[in-house]
């Protein structure tokens, strides 16, 4: 067996199932002149214009696409995956936990066998290849390229099994808030643990993930942390917010235990008399009786498609994020980069420096996320200081920044781990 040191410029193969973070990943290697190859299970190459002029449906199946990226660099599955994520779409809500991990490792398996076949098509170069995957989506491909000596990386997007257990905990202090009770079955967790076992490294988004993994065995010298980023050049306003008026605290992400919307209800309960109102914007995940019985200062917007974000943020003086439990939540850097102050627990991405671009509150605690809301609604100097200083602190979290972040940690940890290539290789 032979070692061989890593180059300098590698080339990244990025598998992707859904547009997360609006493709940020493969974004971020293109802009650096590293990608090799995009996988994507649905990429909208024509009829997006028209559409967009359709329900909500057929427009967010618009937004599965991004001009920046050349078509020559993507690969996808077309019809197969566009009526498989349909009919999921569709579904979600209503299946059972069971049925649901079902549906993931199915699809995951559909995705990364694709992936698979077509890899096994290419010369791929231990030396210079580098493979990028999510979680639950990838282990198929990553087989395959463990044969080829190829560094893999899998992106593991939320802090796994510790967060189901936070969430079950919420559902038994929450009677009758969910839709459906209960946990994700073994096979779930098992694919997940081949896929880190497999992979070279784990990244997670934040040390809140980290720590979860570890937990979970994942051993801590294969975890990076790298924070999610977004495409600033597409996202970001230049002027702090207006800070007059009715002070407008938007929510924006799925309504659901685990982002802590119990919490946000509360504290609008206690707010009633003040001149606050509260926009939230998301797919619902709570019964329709518990939404019925919402306070009149909040306001229910609905699910909101890619294309609606940049409107639904200009609406708002601040943005709230009680969550129990993210990964990241990417919505920190969204709201910020429109100049709106955040207000977030310890347990997601460590995005907000409190007291400077935003608040941190502890997290289940109703109380003190009123206490801040009502502080900045008080104060509409520090609301529009902390809005400038939202402005500067979303200018760390660019896509190319993200990018060599990565490069850089797998370029350490190859070498303190050099890669052993058969002799042919040499």
């Amino acid at each position: 067996m032979t070692t061989f040191p890593l180059h300098k410029e590698g080339r990244w193969i990025v598998a992707q199932e859904g547009s997360r973070q609006s493709y940020a990943v493969p974004l971020a290697f293109h802009r650096l002149h590293s990608l090799r190859l995009f996988y994507v299970d649905i990429w909208c190459r024509r009829g997006r214009s028209l559409l967009r002029k359709g329900p909500k449906g057929t427009r967010a199946l618009a937004t599965r696409f991004h001009p920046e990226i050349p078509p020559d660099l993507v690969v996808s599955f077309g019809r197969a995956a566009i009526l498989t994520r349909a009919l999921d779409h569709f579904r979600r809500e209503r299946l059972s936990p069971t049925r649901l991990a079902e549906v993931y490792n199915q699809f995951g398996r559909w995705f990364a066998s694709r992936v698979r076949g077509h890899l096994e098509s290419l010369e791929l170069d231990p030396e210079r290849d580098f493979f990028f995957g999510f979680n639950t989506n990838c282990l198929e491909a990553l087989e395959l390229l463990k044969e080829r000596k190829i560094f893999t990386v899998v992106d593991q997007v939320d802090p796994g099994k510790v967060e189901e257990d936070m969430v079950l905990e919420e559902a038994e202090r929450w009677p009758g808030w969910t839709r459906v009770d209960g946990r994700l079955p073994q096979s779930y967790w098992d694919r997940l643990k081949t896929e880190w076992d497999l992979a070279d490294l784990v990244l997670v988004n934040s040390d809140w993930s980290a720590q979860a993994l570890i937990r979970q065995g994942v051993a801590p010298g294969k975890i990076v942390v790298v924070p999610l980023a977004i495409d600033l050049d597409a996202n970001h306003v230049l002027e702090p917010i207006n800070p007059e008026g009715t002070l407008k605290v938007i929510w924006l992400g799925s309504i659901i235990l685990r982002k802590g919307i119990q919490y946000l209800i509360e504290a609008a309960r206690r707010l009633q008399t003040q001149k606050i109102e509260f926009l939230l914007a998301g797919s619902l995940g709570i019964s329709e009786e518990i939404v019925r019985g919402f306070p009149s200062n909040i306001k229910v917007l609905g699910r909101i498609t890619r294309d609606q974000l940049s409107r639904v943020y200009k609406q708002a003086h601040l943005f709230v994020l009680p969550t129990i439990s993210d990964g990241f939540a990417i919505t920190q850097l969204e709201a910020m980069a429109h100049g709106l102050p955040v207000i977030a627990t310890p347990n997601c991405g460590q995005v907000v420096t409190d007291g400077v671009d935003g608040l941190i509150v502890p997290v289940r605690d109703s109380a003190a996320l009123a206490d801040a809301i009502v502080r900045l609604e008080s104060n509409r100097g520090l609301l529009r200081e902390m809005s400038s200083n939202a402005l500067r602190t979303v200018a760390r979290y660019d896509l190319p920044s993200n990018a060599r972040m990565i490069q850089e940690l797998i370029l350490s940890h190859r070498r303190q781990h050099p890669v052993q290539l058969p002799l042919a290789y040499a």
